[in-house]
């Protein structure tokens, strides 16, 4: 064989580099075990499926009795306690049964509830109990129920809000005037020193209610 012009040598070397590169690709057969795996080969895959937010049974299994509750639905909730299902169940956020009854203002479940033994103080996450909750959305029918259950009418959140400081900052004057029959302090500070007065923000009803309980 004569030997390779300037050209020719060229065109070998461009055929050495294609399957060079076709091998490294594994695109040529017998050598697919050659292969550059790609970037992402070994990052676990996502979930299809996430957890629903808020809802109850999404992070801790099967609550149905938190799960009715959040549904407003009292003859669930009674059919399962007289099931036999605990009272105190609780939520990923910490809420029970009372607390949704509260925010509900749901009184017939409230009654049932506390009928059943529930714990009228226990908390959320937040430090908010079932008080809290009704206090802060005016909720009075359940209010009356925790009241006469002898809720802790000062307990205080973990921002150290009482009952009286939430229904104060809400307008909720009804129930303003209902914690304090019941020996709600109006003196009580959170952590940051406001108290109920300071929270209710010129509401006129209720700075009366508040002034005329201080001066008792």
């Amino acid at each position: 064989m004569g030997a390779l012009t300037r050209g020719d040598a060229l065109c070998w070397l461009r055929g050495a580099a294609l399957i060079a590169l076709a091998v490294a690709a594994g695109t040529v057969p017998g050598h697919a075990e050659n292969s550059v795996a790609t970037p992402f080969a070994n990052v676990p895959q996502a979930p299809k499926t996430f957890p629903i937010v808020g809802n109850p049974s999404s992070s801790q299994g099967s609550l149905p009795l938190v799960t009715a509750a959040a549904a407003n639905d009292a003859a669930e909730v009674t059919g399962l306690l007289d099931a036999r299902v605990s009272p105190d169940e609780t939520e990923v956020y910490g809420r029970t049964a009372l607390i949704y009854a509260a925010m509900n203002d749901n009184a017939d479940m409230a009654q049932a509830l506390v009928g059943h033994g529930a714990k009228v103080d226990l908390h959320d996450n937040l430090g908010k109990t079932a008080l809290h909750w009704a206090a802060e959305r005016g909720s009075m029918n359940v209010l009356r129920v925790l009241l006469q259950a002898n809720a802790q009418v000062d307990v205080q959140t973990r921002e150290g809000l009482t009952p009286l400081m939430l229904a104060a900052r809400n307008g909720r004057t009804d129930a303003v005037r209902r914690l304090l029959q019941y020996h709600a302090d109006p003196r009580k500070n959170d952590y940051t020193g406001r108290d109920a007065l300071s929270w209710a923000a010129n509401r006129v009803t209720i700075v009366d209610a508040l002034k005329s309980a201080d001066a008792r």
